[in-house]
């Protein structure tokens, strides 16, 4: 991460009231306040920001100038009262020009992935989604943004639920006014028994994922066949059933390495992991660092 003179500046250097930004490579670990799992802050220092991708993902709302963004080769020049979601996971550069101002919005998906309608956005959502056609949805997502940042700057009481609230409104939105017809184009169409079918098979996962799930056992539990069940599984919920079981364990193995001091052994089991090896392996490939590092990051004890 460099000023746009040049001047290197360290990872601990970048620091905010609020926390500061930690690289390692081109990982970014996000720091939060607290119990949160949102940043959200205001610039306009003209700086560049190298590539580098982080879990979290990345709105910017631009309040006067250019920001602009580089995903995978492509540009995205984000002007005045536009907006840039950015998918996490994603290697992104930005760059700020003098007289540019900006609002960015960094936040865990985790809880807000449990709800099953946004979960099928994942799918439309896998590449950045640039607000520019001055709708009034874009003008309700712009007014979202902003209130999410009132509640994040105040900080009274429930305001990192307060926040959450103006994202799912967000993701809402973008569903109902912009996502619908993407969906409607690509014939996306699922039978309402097997909608309600694999309801119950994620409720049945979410409660046994500490147990041996395999594909024909759930498959088995839903009545479908093998790849019956895998397609449709895989058209609701964007998630194939490995990775969706995965990510439900890694999910429970990050809430007990940021709230308990359990061994790493202990949390893979707890977690639903066979082993440590097969944990730290899963971990590594999904949040881009071990569990050890994660823990050093966003422990709290």
């Amino acid at each position: 991460m460099s000023q746009k003179k040049g001047v290197e500046v360290s990872a601990r250097a970048a620091r905010h009231i609020d926390g500061y930004r930690v690289l390692e490579g081109k990982r970014e670990y996000v720091t939060y306040q607290g119990d949160s799992s949102i940043r959200i802050w205001y610039s306009d220092i003209p700086w560049r920001y190298e590539t580098h991708d982080h879990s979290a993902v990345e709105i910017v709302l631009v309040l006067e100038g250019t920001v602009t963004y580089s995903v995978e080769g492509t540009s995205y020049p984000v002007r005045k009262g536009e907006v840039l979601i950015v998918p996490s996971n994603t290697p992104h550069s930005l760059e700020m020009g003098e007289g540019s101002s900006r609002y960015l919005f960094l936040f865990e998906t985790d809880t807000i992935m449990t709800m099953r309608d946004i979960k099928s956005m994942v799918l439309y959502l896998h590449k950045p989604f640039h607000l520019r056609d001055e709708s009034d949805a874009h003008k309700q997502i712009r007014e979202l943004l902003l209130r999410a940042k009132d509640f994040y700057e105040k900080q009274e009481l429930m305001w990192n639920t307060a926040c959450y609230s103006c994202i799912l409104q967000v993701y809402a939105t973008l569903g109902r006014h912009y996502l619908i017809g993407i969906r409607s184009r690509t014939g996306d169409t699922v039978r309402s028994m097997d909608t309600e079918v694999i309801n119950a098979v994620m409720t049945y996962i979410n409660d046994h994922y500490r147990e041996d799930l395999r594909l024909d056992d759930v498959a088995g539990f839903s009545g479908f066949s093998r790849f019956y069940f895998s397609r449709s599984f895989k058209q609701q919920t964007g998630y194939s059933f490995k990775d969706y079981l995965c990510q439900k364990r890694l999910q429970a193995a990050m809430d007990l390495l940021t709230s308990t001091n359990l061994s790493m052994r202990g949390i893979a089991v707890e977690s639903g992991f066979g082993s440590t090896a097969s944990f730290n392996r899963a971990f590594r490939a999904c949040k881009g660092c071990t569990p050890t590092q994660y823990r050093a990051v966003y422990g709290m004890l």
